[in-house]
């Protein structure tokens, strides 16, 4: 099988179709999906621009495809130090995250944060582990976070779900996903799932600032609309913000008095 018959192979498999309903929806045959992972045909650009078309493949699977086809890759991954990667960057940071009265951050899909604001700098900065490169997960999984969390039993399903989303897209998420796992972090998640109990539309987090000082908080998640790289895909804009009155008068009380002016 050839490279990029298992690239094919792997997409195919990510969206639950046989050789014969992928040809179908792409509008060829069973037998020349059949050579293209066996490598007996090779892939035109015409075919491939085809695929990601008819079935609405993500840019990081576009590009995977491309860059096994040995053809020119329009997908091609940017780092993140690339110009245009880093003006998206900075658009998002001026447009965005700097009038966002809250802590904000702009991470890629290993949970590294790539842009903060001063909101987020103030509460969430001093409970990054020294010494390495910021990463909020690393900050989720701290004891000091861990200490702040009023209600973890309560928001255990809620951070179960997102790391297993992000462990598909990132290696690293799912070796740490899968440690966490065995240290016992989500043990008693079942019954979750088993219990009477009506699931709530969403869950606060209840984390306490200070002794006595308590706010209620949850997140936004956004992306990019029109992005056309397969790495700032994977970014993700996540905008906290309190969930009640109490909470966000608490909030801006504590980032005015620590000189963050909201």
């Amino acid at each position: 099988m050839s490279h990029f018959g298992l690239v094919l192979k792997e997409v195919r498999a990510q969206l639950g179709l046989s050789q014969q309903a992928l040809a179908m929806q792409i509008g060829s045959t069973q037998r020349h999906v059949s050579f293209l992972e066996t490598g007996r045909s090779a892939p035109t650009a015409s075919f491939l621009a085809r695929i990601c078309r008819e079935l609405k493949l993500s840019i990081a699977q576009r590009a995977n495809l491309f860059a096994a086809s040995g053809l020119a890759n329009p997908y091609a991954r940017r780092s993140p130090d690339n110009k245009d990667v880093t003006h998206a960057l900075n658009m998002i940071d001026a447009r965005l995250l700097a009038h966002w009265p809250f802590p904000g951050a702009v991470l890629d899909e290993a949970w590294f944060i790539l842009r903060t604001n001063p909101a987020f700098d103030c509460m969430i900065g001093p409970m990054i582990p020294p010494g390495n490169e910021p990463n909020l997960l690393d900050v989720l999984l701290s004891p000091d976070f861990r200490d702040r969390l009023l209600n973890w039993d309560d928001v255990l399903p809620v951070f179960y779900y997102r790391l297993q989303a992000s462990a598909a897209v990132s290696p690293r998420v799912a070796e740490i996903f899968e440690r966490v796992k065995k240290q016992g972090l989500f043990d008693g998640f079942e019954d979750h799932l088993t219990s009477d109990k009506p699931i709530p539309v969403f869950v606060p987090f209840r984390i306490a600032l200070a002794p006595g000082l308590t706010v209620e908080m949850s997140s936004i998640l956004g992306r990019l609309v029109s992005t056309q790289d397969a790495a700032l895909e994977g970014y993700e804009i996540e905008l906290m913000m309190p969930t009640d009155a109490q909470s966000e008068e608490t909030l801006r009380s504590a980032l005015n008095a620590a000189g963050v002016n909201n």
